[in-house]
C-alpha cells in the first residue's frame, strides 16, 4: 500500500508541476459564413420579367403591323376597282363583321390608330370616286341624252352629309361607280394630226431609216415628207443627199431644182447643186448655181472654196483670182489660198504678182514637199521676169 501511495503521490506532483501555458492547444478553424442567393434570384427573375415584356411588345407589334397591310391591300383593291369601272357593292353586314373582326383583334390602344387610317382611306377613296366622276363626263359625248336620276334615290352620303364610317362610304361610292357605268357613254375621239407634223413625223421616220441603212424606206419617207410640207427642207436636203450618195445625180439634181426654183432664197439648195453638178461634170452649170449665192451670205465661204477649184478647171482663171484673193482675206494664214492665187495670176501672166503671191505662200507652213518644190521652181523661172 505504501508503494502504491508513493506513487500516487509522485504522480500528482508531476500534474501540479505543468502550466496551463504547457497544455496542448488544437488549432483554430475559421469556418466561411454561406452566401445568400438572394441577388441571383432577383436578377433571374427580372431577366424573366424582360423577355415576357419583350414577347408581349413583339406580339403586339406583330398584330399592329398585320392590320396596317390588311388595311393597306383593301385600299388598293378598292382603289383599283373605282379605276377599272367594275367595283362591286359590297354587303353592309360583312363590312361590319369585319370592323368587328378588327375591333376584336386588336387592343385598346390600338382603336384610335385603326380608326384614322380608316377615315384616311375614306377621304382617298372619295377623292378618286370623285375623280372618276369629272373623267366619265369630260368623255361622254355631246349628242347623249342627260339621264334622270332614279327616284327614291338620293346623292351620295360624301356630298351632302358628315360620313358617320368609312364603311358606310365605300358602299356608296360602289353603287355611284356603277351608275356612271351603267349610264355614262364613251367615245374615242380620233385627233387628227396636221400635215405639218405628219411631215415631221415621216420625216424623222426616214432618218430613223437611213440611220438603219433602210435606204429604200428612207427614199419613201422623205419623198411624203415633202409632199406633205414641201417647205420641209431639211427632208428635201436629206433625199438630195441620199440620191447623191447612192450615185442617182439626176434624181438629186431634179430635188434640188425643184426645192431652188420654190423657194429661191433657200440658197443651201444652190449650193448643193453645184456639187452635184460638178459631180455631173457640168462646170459652167455649177458656177451658175454658185453665182446665185452672194458674197455677204454665210454660205460665201464654201462659195468661193468650190467657186476658185471650178473656175480654175474650166480656165477662167480672173474668176479664180478674185476667189483666191476672197479667201486669202479671209484667211491670210492658209498657204493653199496664196498658192492657188499665184497660179491664177501666174496663168494670165500678171508676174509680178504671182511672184509675191508664191513668195507669201512658200514663208507660210501647211505646204506639202511637192507643193513647195513647185513654187520654189517656178520663183527660179520667174526671177528675172519683172
Amino acid at each position: 500500500m505504501s508503494v502504491i501511495n508513493t506513487m500516487l503521490k509522485d504522480l500528482d506532483k508531476r500534474q501540479q508541476s505543468l502550466g496551463l501555458d504547457e497544455l496542448p492547444v488544437p488549432p483554430l478553424q475559421y469556418r466561411q459564413a454561406p452566401q445568400s442567393r438572394l441577388p441571383w434570384l432577383l436578377l433571374a427573375l427580372l431577366a424573366l420579367l424582360l423577355l415576357a415584356m419583350g414577347y408581349m411588345a413583339w406580339d403586339r407589334y406583330a398584330a399592329l403591323e398585320r392590320t396596317n397591310l390588311a388595311l393597306q391591300q383593301d385600299n388598293q383593291n378598292l382603289a383599283q376597282e373605282i379605276a377599272s369601272g367594275d367595283l362591286k357593292q359590297p354587303s353592309v353586314e360583312t363590312t361590319l363583321s369585319n370592323e368587328t373582326a378588327l375591333t376584336a383583334d386588336e387592343a385598346p390602344a390600338e382603336k384610335p390608330r385603326a380608326e384614322a387610317s380608316l377615315a384616311a382611306d375614306a377621304q382617298v377613296t372619295a377623292k378618286a370616286e370623285s375623280t372618276t366622276d369629272a373623267s366619265a363626263e369630260l368623255m361622254t359625248t355631246s349628242n347623249t341624252d342627260p339621264v334622270a336620276e332614279p327616284k327614291g334615290e338620293s346623292k351620295p352620303a360624301v356630298e351632302s352629309k358628315p360620313v358617320p364610317k368609312p364603311q358606310r362610304v365605300r358602299v356608296e361610292q360602289a353603287s355611284d361607280a356603277n351608275t356612271v357605268k351603267t349610264t355614262g357613254s364613251m367615245a374615242v375621239t380620233e385627233v387628227k394630226l396636221s400635215p405639218e407634223a405628219l411631215a415631221e413625223k415621216r420625216f424623222s421616220q426616214g432618218k430613223s431609216a437611213q440611220e438603219g441603212g433602210l435606204l429604200s424606206q428612207a427614199v419613201d419617207d422623205f419623198s411624203e415628207a415633202i409632199r406633205l410640207d414641201p417647205a420641209l427642207h431639211g427632208a428635201r436636203q436629206h433625199l438630195a443627199a441620199l440620191y447623191y450618195g447612192q450615185g442617182q445625180l439626176g434624181e438629186a439634181k431634179t430635188v434640188l431644182q425643184q426645192g431652188l426654183a420654190r423657194y429661191p432664197q433657200e440658197l443651201d439648195y444652190a449650193l448643193m447643186l453645184a456639187k452635184v453638178l460638178e459631180a455631173q461634170g457640168d462646170s459652167q452649170g455649177a458656177l451658175a448655181a454658185l453665182g446665185t449665192i452672194p458674197d455677204g451670205h454665210l454660205l460665201a465661204k464654201q462659195k468661193w472654196v468650190l467657186q476658185s477649184h471650178l473656175a480654175q478647171q474650166a480656165s477662167q482663171f480672173a474668176l479664180a483670182e478674185e476667189s483666191y484673193r476672197r479667201l486669202a482675206r479671209v484667211e491670210p494664214k492658209q498657204a493653199k489660198w496664196w498658192m492657188g492665187l499665184a497660179y491664177a495670176l501666174d496663168s494670165q501672166q500678171k508676174y509680178t504678182s504671182a511672184k509675191q503671191a508664191y513668195a507669201q505662200a512658200l514663208g507660210l507652213s501647211g505646204l506639202s514637199q511637192q507643193a513647195s518644190d513647185f513654187i520654189q521652181q517656178r520663183l527660179a523661172q520667174l526671177g528675172d521676169i519683172e
